[in-house]
């Protein structure tokens, strides 16, 4: 269990991240523009943080043509303890 934990806790290290992962677990699925917009962050530092969460498994990222949807990936168990600390 300590090992969910630590993967968590790299996972949630960065103040970007924890903000992308709290709007994705509001919102379900977004695209990138709508993640800057809300989050008031810079496109590229947004994309590189997704990119991380995506090699990680915990954020699938899902083409619809030429847009490019985020939300979590609930498969994942990091996924879902993060999922779950936001909604307790």
């Amino acid at each position: 269990m300590s090992n969910l934990r630590d993967l968590v806790v790299e996972v949630m290290s960065s103040k970007v991240r924890i903000k992308i992962l709290k709007l994705l677990v509001e919102r379900e699925s977004l695209n990138i523009s709508a993640i800057v917009r809300e989050t008031k962050l810079n496109h590229k530092i947004v994309k590189e943080n997704l990119d991380y969460l995506v090699e990680r498994g915990v954020v699938n990222e899902v083409i619809l043509g030429r847009v490019r949807a985020y939300r979590l990936n609930y498969s994942n168990p990091v996924a879902r303890a993060i999922r779950d600390l936001f909604t307790s």
